[in-house]
């Protein structure tokens, strides 16, 4: 099954500070080739693995309702799957149902904690909500789980420097140029000093 996750893209409310679009995966939907579903009886699992691909090859050919009504049934089937969750909350998210995609990550990563494609997506609701310092311990959640990812230290950056932490958020965007010097013309764009475009 295809690995992705939603649009890595946030706001914060202030006046124009706007995280940038870096590195969107490709699709909006999250699956794994290791399905890693807890107690669940052996005879529900095969379709619980089913569905959610047929539930994938949906959100992948952009069709949401049907993706929606398949990604519930495979939490009827087997209820500890983050999977299915995550890309609920994906699906509420681009209908524009922030709190009900919030719900979903939450129910996501209280299954697995470190799920990064919902540590990510979380943090991007909660800055664009405000919450600035929750966005900011769920980037560092996602760079915990993966060291190099430059989208989520560059966001992590920018909410540093939001909050006045400049140094510090000058150093994440430094370091996420350092992985991926694509992101150099955005740093520059926000006045970061010492970036080569």
């Amino acid at each position: 099954m295809s690995t992705s996750a939603a649009p890595r893209t946030a706001s914060l409310p202030s006046k124009a500070l706007v995280m940038f679009v870096v590195g969107a995966f490709a699709l909006a939907a999250c699956g794994s080739s290791s399905y890693d579903s807890k107690a669940s009886p052996s005879t529900t699992l095969p379709n619980a693995r089913t569905l959610l691909a047929k539930a994938l090859r949906e959100m992948s050919s952009q069709q949401t309702d049907q993706a929606q009504t398949d990604f519930e049934e495979v939490l009827r089937l087997d209820p500890q799957n983050k999977y299915a969750y995550y890309n609920l909350g994906y699906i509420a998210q681009i209908g524009g149902h922030d709190t009900d995609a919030e719900t979903q990550y939450r129910h996501s990563l209280a299954i697995d904690p470190k799920f990064e494609p919902a540590l990510y997506s979380l943090a991007i609701l909660r800055a664009n909500a405000g919450a600035t310092e929750e966005a900011i311990g769920l980037y560092r959640q996602a760079i915990a789980v993966k060291a190099k990812d430059a989208n989520a230290h560059f966001n992590l950056g920018l909410l540093l420097r939001h909050t006045g932490k400049t140094d510090e958020g000058n150093a994440e965007i430094a370091l996420a140029v350092q992985l991926d010097p694509s992101l150099a013309s955005k740093a520059a764009a926000q006045g970061v000093p010492g970036i080569n475009q």
